[in-house]
């Protein structure tokens, strides 16, 4: 195929592409179009094989990319609201085949992919600030409202719809890094180009500071100092020894700075606060503990996508209304979402694109655009310890081209085949490969019955999850309340494999949990406390076993033990009084609503609303 061919085939391509991430990004919602935006993804596909001759290009990649998406294809037939998770898994899918087509594009359209984005990243550095009312939302200081409510007054609003900041930072740190990557490449080539993307740069850097995120500024930040000692390195360390002594002691420090944060305790003022209008999440580290426990829920197969919200809210943290969007870690996200075979996908991708970066290092030699990608991703992942960062959002699909922006750190400027490993290596690596299958081997002879138990826990809360959550609304959240759903519904499937968990594993946190859940639900209370003590003898103490242990207390008529075994969590107290109303009070049992009132003034005896409470229960 001659070049010039090649090269329309390449832009018609892209306009399959772009057409195709335009239907999937305009939306939230599930709607017609997300089936004609696949179609596109794969006449996309179809014309670069057509173009290149190959399906795919092998780049170490390929098994972490197809171990994700089958996890989110799971997680999306598992999904409670299976449209929204179509929508979210189709942009999934478009990142994966942007992927491929950054990577495989003709080199001369590349400064123009990167420009694209740049102009897409400076419209919404334009955009967030003069939409944003700072009046109304302030930043998180004085400086950052003062500067914001300073543009609202001398500039025009624009209308449209409301951009969450940590949202807008997701964009603008990394198309900040493009940005710059333009402007070193534009140099003398294209002045005009060099005076655009130092411009675009000094607004995208602007507007981030406007968002208040400080999970993006420290992202970049990282970005800027880890390419700071690349400079560093490649002008003083360029010998294999020094070189490798130079990048084993940087990460020596990042090791020992990690360490002294957490035995210090500065990570959670550092953190900052969640932000949370009824006060049941102090700050970060709490809630990913809460995530922590929702994942091992479902380590094998995950919550389903975009099942953050209410999965959190009604097994998290036992409320009946969903609370927060997402867990504020993308790493999180994905595992509780995907499980943690999809949690590792996403690891092992990583773990690539550290192997050519380190390849790239060794080499001294890659192209201006890898290094763009590389600093790309590498803002996102930091920014992701802190927030979700594109992974429920609409820019998800970028994340391939950033991906086919570092692989070209693997492109030699001279071709040739890569060099083959000796025979010695390709020896250990043999070895090494058995003596660690045989020691997994034995780890999973040694823990059979836990990984049994935890198996039959994760069938059971799925099909609880699914059948629960698709009959709730927690818009009418009292007509029917959750009690009442499940009093309505067949839950024998999940409970069979609950049991099946306690056979293996008596006293199997999930399957004791959720079983006392249900138990609850039905009315039968000494078999929810007779669950929940076995999990608490067996030693565990986080947030959900005291409060169903609380529950099943109250509902046995001990309220004072009730209110020992919660005291110190922030929600208990209201927990209470809505437990007395939502699931006593409503139904006549007035019995069981005067003992959790009564657990609710343990402890704090001067509390209204069950005061108020308990004179409203009629007397015998």
């Amino acid at each position: 195929m001659n070049k010039p061919t090649q090269l329309w085939l390449n832009i018609l391509e892209w306009v399959m592409l772009g057409i195709a991430i335009a239907a999937f990004t305009i939306t939230e919602q599930f709607q017609w179009y997300i089936i004609a935006g696949l179609l596109m993804l794969v006449v996309a596909w179809g014309l670069r094989w057509a173009r290149t001759g190959k399906f795919w290009q092998h780049t170490g990649l390929e098994l972490p990319l197809l171990l994700f998406l089958a996890t989110a294809g799971l997680a999306t037939w598992l999904a409670v609201e299976r449209g929204t998770a179509l929508l979210q898994f189709a942009r999934i899918l478009a990142a994966w085949v942007l992927f491929y087509a950054v990577m495989q594009s003709e080199i001369r359209l590349r400064p123009w992919l990167v420009a694209g984005v740049v102009l897409l990243t400076l419209g919404l550095a334009l955009y967030f600030p003069l939409q944003h009312d700072y009046s109304a939302s302030p930043g998180k200081f004085p400086w950052i409202t003062w500067l914001g409510q300073w543009i609202n007054q001398h500039f025009p609003s624009i209308p449209g719809p409301s951009i969450h900041p940590n949202v807008a930072a997701s964009t603008l740190a990394p198309g900040l890094a493009l940005s710059v990557a333009l402007f070193t490449w534009a140099g003398k080539r294209k002045s005009w180009l060099a005076i655009f993307s130092f411009l675009t740069s000094v607004i995208i850097v602007v507007a981030l500071l406007l968002t208040s995120s400080r999970g993006g500024w420290l992202a970049v930040t990282s970005a800027g100092l880890l390419a700071g000692l690349v400079l560093l390195q490649r002008r003083w360390f360029r010998a294999k020894v020094p070189r490798r002594a130079f990048w084993g002691s940087m990460v020596l420090i990042a090791v020992l700075l990690l360490s002294f944060f957490t035995l210090a305790g500065y990570w959670e003022p550092l953190l900052g606060q969640v932000p949370d209008p009824s006060g049941s999440v102090h700050n970060r580290l709490e809630l990913w503990n809460q995530v922590r426990l929702l994942i091992g829920d479902a380590p094998f197969t995950g919550h389903g996508l975009m099942g953050f919200r209410m999965v959190y809210a009604t097994y998290g943290i036992l409320i009946h209304v969903p609370l927060q969007d997402h867990s504020h870690n993308t790493y999180l996200e994905v595992g509780l979402e995907q499980g943690l075979i999809g949690l590792f996908a996403l690891l092992w991708g990583m773990a690539v694109l550290l192997r050519w970066a380190w390849q790239a290092v060794e080499r001294d030699q890659a192209t201006h655009w890898g290094w763009a990608g590389l600093a790309a991703i590498g803002i996102l992942s930091v920014h992701g310890i802190f927030d979700v960062v594109f992974y429920v959002t609409r820019p998800l699909p970028l994340i391939g081209l950033f991906l086919g922006m570092t692989w070209m750190l693997t492109e030699r400027s001279s071709p040739g085949n890569p060099a083959r490993q000796p025979p010695g290596r390709r020896s250990l690596r043999r070895l090494v490969s058995a003596a660690g299958l045989i020691f997994a081997t034995l780890l999973l002879l040694a823990f059979i019955r836990p990984l049994l138990a935890a198996w039959y826990a994760n069938l059971g809360t799925t099909v609880q999850t699914r059948l629960e959550l698709r009959a709730y609304d927690a818009a009418h959240f009292d007509n029917p309340t959750l009690d009442e759903v499940r009093r309505q519904l067949d839950l024998s499937q999940a409970v069979s494999y609950f049991d099946r968990s306690l056979y293996w594993q008596p006293a199997n946190r999930t399957a004791s949990a959720r079983l006392a859940q249900i138990a609850l639900s039905l009315g039968e209370y000494s078999r929810a406390l007779e669950l929940m003590q076995a999990v608490w003898d067996s030693g565990h103490r986080d947030e959900i076993t005291r409060l169903l242990l609380g529950d099943a207390l109250v509902a046995n008529g001990d309220p004072q033990a009730a209110a020992e075994i919660v005291r110190g969590i922030p929600q208990a107290t209201g927990r209470l009084n809505t437990q007395a109303w939502y699931r006593y009070y409503r139904q006549a049992d007035y019995l069981h609503a005067t003992s959790a009132y009564q657990a609710v003034l343990v402890l704090d005896p001067g509390n209204t609303h069950a005061h108020n409470g308990l004179q409203a229960i009629p007397q015998p």
